[in-house]
């Protein structure tokens, strides 16, 4: 099952399954309450959480009776010998794809942090860079795109040569940069989204280009955003806007159901990959710098 945290809890509530085997959040869990078990095993086979099933079925009196109960074995895959044939076949792609990836395209000359806790809770320099790089990419107004998308979960020192393995290991899902038309509103009503599951760490957490967004935490979700600015001016409501966003968020995902019905200018048709225009972008600049500047400052 890949669920949030909300949906493996009401999952877990209905009581409707005896072993619940989740996902998606990527962490590492283990639940047993005597009636309902559930797991998840981390993000990318990190640990292996085997659940081994006792079960004793009884007859009596014309009646079938089942009884069961779990035993858990953690499993550390860091621990396990990996096995030789795989290893070497491994071993033999990776040398096939460095020849094509271990290319340098840039390099950042500040410190970049794509780890889950800091691209799901705040404005990262990493969200910056990708954020500036769709925008200019499809030459839109504004961009905004999800931080549950950045995915290498690593830090980079100032310095780091970027190549095109970095930016693939960071958007690794092949998303598309489209281009949107919106009104002021719509943005609005997006970034209240992106804003609404922080405290979950909730892959929505928006990162932009173009605007400025000011908001408060303390205030329920949905009614969040306090002031955002689009080219140093407050943002118009009733005015239209050119938006980059990827394909996931364009089709409703993570929650920007919004999107769904605003005007396709690049559609998934005419869109090119996230990761290639980062590719270009940084190419283009050959240095970059992204830093957190304040394009969304959170409060309360």
């Amino acid at each position: 099952v890949h669920a949030n945290r909300a949906q493996d809890r009401a999952l877990f509530e209905t009581r409707a399954f005896d072993i619940i085997l989740t996902g998606d959040d990527h962490d590492l869990m283990l639940f047993f309450d005597g009636r309902t078990v559930m797991t998840e095993s981390k993000e990318e086979a990190e640990f292996v959480t085997a659940v081994d099933v006792a079960v004793d079925v009884t007859e009596r009196d014309g009646r079938r009776r089942v009884k069961w109960w779990p035993t858990f074995r953690l499993i550390d895959s860091a621990d396990v010998e990996g096995d030789a044939d795989t290893l070497a076949q491994v071993a033999s792609l990776e040398e096939q794809l460095s020849k094509e990836l271990d290319l340098p395209v840039g390099k950042t000359t500040t410190a970049l942090d794509s780890r889950k806790a800091t691209v799901r809770s705040g404005e990262a320099a990493i969200g910056n860079l990708i954020a500036e790089a769709m925008r200019e990419a499809v030459g839109a107004d504004v961009a905004l795109t999800n931080g549950g998308g950045i995915r290498g979960n690593t830090e980079y020192a100032p310095g780091t040569e970027l190549t095109r393995r970095t930016i693939l290991t960071e958007l690794p899902f092949g998303n598309k940069t489209m281009k949107l038309a919106v009104t002021g509103e719509t943005i609005v009503a997006a970034l209240e989204n992106g804003l609404s599951q922080v405290e979950n760490s909730a892959g929505r957490f928006p990162h932009v280009s173009g605007m400025s967004v000011e908001a408060d935490l303390s205030k329920p979700a949905g009614s969040r955003v306090t002031a955002v600015m689009v080219a140093g001016a407050p943002l118009d409501p009733a005015k239209t806007y050119t938006l980059a966003t990827n394909d996931y968020m364009a089709g409703g995902g993570d929650g920007y159901t919004v999107f769904r019905g605003a005007e396709r200018l690049f559609g998934e048709t005419d869109a090119k990959l996230m990761a290639n225009d980062v590719m270009v972008y940084v190419r283009k600049m050959g240095d970059v710098a992204p830093a957190v500047e304040g394009r969304v400052k959170t409060g309360g």
